[in-house]
């Protein structure tokens, strides 16, 4: 991790928008160079937001101006 990166977390919430399941987005922060990522993500709370943004349906691209 570098200087003005985001923080564990919150790169977490940001790469489950594209991830799989939580175990995708361990490893992507284990090969982005962040330490902890187990102790950051074992709590309840985070694993289950997590899981609503990995499960929420991708909106469609262009189709934001449908209202």
């Amino acid at each position: 991790m570098t200087f003005g990166a985001p923080g564990v977390i919150e790169r977490a919430y940001q790469l489950a928008e594209a991830s799989i399941d939580v175990e995708q987005i361990r490893v992507q922060l284990r090969k982005d160079g962040y330490s902890n990522v187990d102790a950051h993500l074992s709590g309840a709370k985070i694993r289950s937001d997590l899981v609503k943004i990995i499960r929420r349906p991708a909106e469609p691209k262009g189709r934001s101006d449908l209202t």
